[in-house]
């Protein structure tokens, strides 16, 4: 039997993922046990298939998550510890601290971020009332009901395609406050192949966990 963390919540169905190498079912307060060991037995591919791909990508980030490489607008370099000085060079981030590698990122790199905002405002034809850029645990960015738009100063880390994914997928916020068919329809206008971007993402969920 596959082993599962279980959460039980109001929803009417149930739905399984896999998360960080592990499997979560969200199910319905009411449902069985027996049911929902049903389920994950006939969805048992899938979830196998799931695990090994991550187990896939644990081994491709092994050294950013070892804190031996730093992610760089998606580019990996060597990250050195205990350098004389803050310095970077088209292979390697030269850092006294690894406390420093927040410091170093929104300041060489937190600037790109409103840039690409301000580019892609226009495309959509939108401009938020406020950009921020904060430390988020669980997610890239953010856009409220008062059109200002908060982003995870980790965006930096991603390759550029993704961060502008992320991007412009909030700047259609200020648009659309759903995930509606139109709001898709608007994020595809801009960036038709935003589907591949946003499967892409996934990948890269680990990040918003480091540097903490």
């Amino acid at each position: 039997m596959v082993r599962y963390k279980l959460i039980r919540t109001r929803r009417r169905t149930i739905g399984v993922a896999v998360e960080n190498g592990e499997v979560v079912v969200r199910a319905p307060l009411s449902l069985g046990r027996e049911e929902i060991e049903f389920f994950l037995e006939k969805h048992r591919d899938w979830i196998e298939k799931h695990l090994s791909d991550q187990d896939l990508l644990q081994d491709r980030f092994a050294s950013v998550r070892a804190f031996q490489t730093l992610l760089v607008q998606g580019k990996e370099k060597t990250l050195v510890l205990g350098a004389s000085r803050v310095c970077e060079t088209d292979d390697a981030v030269y850092l006294k601290k690894l406390s420093e590698v927040r410091s170093f990122m929104r300041k060489y790199y937190e600037p790109l971020l409103g840039d690409c905002a301000a580019h892609y405002a226009k495309a959509v034809g939108a401009m938020p009332e406020d950009l921020s850029v904060r430390d988020f645990k669980a997610r890239w960015g953010s856009c409220d009901n008062g059109k200002r738009i908060k982003l995870n100063w980790r965006l930096s880390f991603l390759p550029v395609s993704l961060r502008d994914y992320v991007i412009v997928h909030e700047l259609c916020h200020l648009l659309y406050m759903d995930h509606s068919s139109a709001f898709w329809k608007e994020v595809g206008r801009v960036l038709p192949d935003y589907r591949a971007r946003r499967r892409a993402l996934k990948d890269y969920s680990f990040l918003t966990l480091l540097y903490r």
